[in-house]
């Protein structure tokens, strides 16, 4: 897998985000020419603990479903062998909060990137980041052929999105652009920060002191470490530059699948060694699907990809890396983590 990466041109839309940024400290291990697309709206902890812009030859600002102007002429002026669409708003919560805004960013963005792409004729090859909550009926072992559904705003902005997706696919037919969307479980790594992610919440208690309060502790998640996911990510970006036959894959780690939000808790504060009180938040009331499960088999059989990573060792990671104490020391573990893995 590294090899293919040497010297490659790869662009990251939402570089500055979680999995954009721990992606883009592999791809520089790799030998990759790396360069960053975000409106900096969401700055992940990763990104701002290791000085985040130095691993990125370039990095563009704009945001990309308002400023067409702006990203049509980043897209004229450069071509990428690979692009990465991680830009979106990702939170259920907060899209219950601010529609509109989730609205904009996972639909109109989508369009606008897919369309300026396809204008500019900048690359072959799109892979683009979505979720495992666009299924109809989440308490399946969906695969990739299962019917979607968006039941709250955040699901239904990410069915939409793919729904673009396909329509330029079926309406396109004489563009070179190869699209591959993938939908990933929920991926936990050191360094999210995300405001309203389970783990910062987990970790910005655990480090003041304070009560942990969960809105649905019952809640099991396909949970996914950050490196299990991203080592799918980069399969299929090689799978989708070197065929011609693309499309969408599922990323589920079933070593981890049956886990609750409230085991999962429990189990960080029992790797920190923390003692701090944990409550469920009855006052918060909002749509949010207690089960997701993905069907992963079309990855394992076509990509050879699985996830390798159990969940105490998942932990045991993001414990360590929230631990350390300075920007050497946290760049010392996230680079450890990766070498280690891809060893």
């Amino acid at each position: 897998m590294q090899n293919f990466w040497i010297n490659k041109k790869v662009l990251i839309t939402g570089h500055s985000g979680f999995k954009g940024m721990w992606l883009a400290v592999i791809l520089n291990i790799f030998g990759a020419k790396v360069y960053g697309l975000s409106d900096f709206s969401v700055k992940s902890k990763i990104y701002e603990k290791i000085n985040g812009k130095k691993y990125f030859e370039k990095e563009f600002k704009v945001d990309i479903s308002k400023d067409i102007k702006t990203l049509k002429k980043i897209l004229n002026q450069n071509e990428f062998d690979v692009i990465f669409h991680f830009a979106a708003q990702a939170l259920v919560y907060e899209a219950q909060i601010n529609p509109l805004k989730t609205l904009e960013t996972n639909i109109i963005g989508t369009f606008n990137i897919i369309s300026e792409i396809q204008n500019s004729e900048c690359t072959d090859s799109l892979i683009v980041a979505s979720t495992d909550k666009v299924y109809r009926f989440t308490d399946q072992y969906n695969d990739e052929k299962a019917s979607l559904g968006g039941n709250e705003f955040y699901s239904a902005s990410k069915v939409s999105a793919e729904n673009i997706i396909d329509a330029f696919v079926n309406t396109n037919k004489t563009s070179s652009l190869k699209i591959s969307t993938v939908r990933s479980g929920n991926v936990l790594g050191g360094g999210d920060g995300a405001k309203g992610r389970l783990l910062t919440d987990i970790v910005d208690a655990a480090k003041k002191g304070e009560k942990i309060y969960l809105r649905n502790p019952i809640a099991i998640r396909p949970w996914q470490d950050v490196l299990d996911s991203l080592s799918g990510y980069l399969k299929i970006a090689e799978f989708n530059f070197t065929n011609k036959n693309v499309g969408k894959f599922n990323l589920n780690s079933d070593l981890n699948s049956k886990l609750t939000v409230g085991e999962i808790v429990k189990l960080v504060l029992e790797i920190w060694e923390s003692k701090i009180e944990i409550v469920e938040n009855s006052e918060e009331h909002f749509f949010e699907t207690n089960f997701l499960r993905l069907d992963s088999s079309k990855a394992r059989d076509v990509l050879g990809w699985k996830e390798t990573i159990e969940i105490e060792e998942m932990i045991t990671k993001i414990v360590n890396w929230e631990k350390a104490d300075s920007e050497s020391a946290i760049e010392k573990v996230t680079i450890s983590q990766i070498n280690k893995y891809f060893q």
